[in-house]
């Protein structure tokens, strides 16, 4: 670990084919305690990245702060796929379905638009079966639905819930500035995938926010058991996200988002890590996830056998024969 942020992205992981490396992965990479306090960088500490959906545990805590979970009795699956970045595979769909028709919606107030599902096999049967993608194929659809029931249990206008003004919108950039103790009129914002509102932290503030949601953010705490105790439903059969909770969900919660940002907090609040990586594709980002929080002591090794099995695949050809691999090259 440098002594002072260097202000430059640091070397995190190599692609190498046939032992020659074709591509390095550069990011940055901190580790705060549970009062925010910094402890490890790599990096420079202070890079602004929009967090995509990497905030959705923020998000997706006012579906059950406000109550909707628990009037509409819906359980922690429904709490795990408000918080996901689902695959698209049928309990996906089925679990974000769920909750709109508990709301006495359908999927036609969904306003995150439709995509293939990201599982090939969900999407090729998909298609197989003369079907095509809805909007609960949407990777956000269980986010979305969420915010509707949270939006129709409050009174709220569920036409206008992707805007920016919208009450419940407000409130949820009110409780990331919160904990990342930033004026929220300050907070940098743009528009995500799914049209929603996204924020931008520094890695540094968003690392803090994360630790000190964990250890005093009661409805932020619940979707953390949630996605522990339904890891497939916050990503699929083949996330990375999903594999990191199966192993170790009951001490720590993590969540990717697009652009390659990635965030882990301790259950208890007690550290955070946040990682950007510059070039903002997700190539590398489970090995140098997986490297930093096994450095930090927080992953055993070697890694459980699901969460390796992921973390360790090569890189492979078009007819599957393995070619190359990723390698982390950092020490913190």
């Amino acid at each position: 670990m440098p002594t002072e942020p260097s202000g430059r992205a640091a070397l995190l992981a190599e692609a190498t084919r046939g032992g020659i490396v074709e591509g390095s992965i550069r990011g940055h990479l901190v580790v705060v305690d549970g009062g925010g306090r910094l402890l490890r960088w790599l990096g420079e500490p202070q890079t602004v990245t929009t967090l995509r959906s990497a905030a959705k545990p923020f998000q997706g805590a006012s579906f059950v702060e406000s109550g909707t979970a628990a009037a509409l009795s819906l359980g922690p699956e429904s709490i795990a796929i408000a918080c996901s970045s689902h695959h698209g595979e049928p309990g996906h769909v089925e679990a974000a379905r769920r909750i709109l028709a508990a709301a006495g919606l359908d999927d036609g107030a969904l306003g995150c638009g439709a995509h293939l599902p990201v599982d090939p096999r969900a999407a090729a049967e998909l298609l197989r079966s003369g079907g095509s993608p809805t909007a609960l194929h949407n990777n956000c659809s269980g986010k979305h639905a969420a915010m509707l029931a949270t939006c129709v249990q409050r009174g709220w206008p569920t036409a206008t819930y992707l805007e920016s003004a919208h009450p419940l919108q407000t409130e949820i950039a009110a409780r990331l500035a919160r904990h990342a103790r930033l004026d929220v009129e300050q907070l940098p914002r743009g528009t995500d995938g799914c049209g929603l509102p996204t924020f931008a932290l520094s890695l540094w503030d968003f690392a803090a926010a994360l630790a000190r949601a964990a250890s005093s953010d009661p409805a932020v705490r619940s979707c953390q058991a949630a996605m522990a105790d339904h890891p497939w439903l916050v990503g699929g059969t083949t996330s990375f996200d999903t594999a990191l909770l199966r192993a170790a969900g009951t001490t720590l919660t993590a969540k990717g988002g697009a652009a390659a940002v990635f965030g882990a907090a301790a259950r208890d609040g007690s550290w955070a890590l946040a990682i950007k990586l510059e070039s903002g594709a997700a190539m590398g980002l489970p090995q140098i996830a997986s490297l930093a929080l096994q450095q930090l002591g927080y992953l055993p090794t070697p890694l459980p056998a699901g969460l390796a099995q992921l973390v360790n695949a090569p890189l492979t050809n078009w007819v599957g024969l393995p070619v190359g691999e990723i390698q982390p090259r950092f020490q913190l």
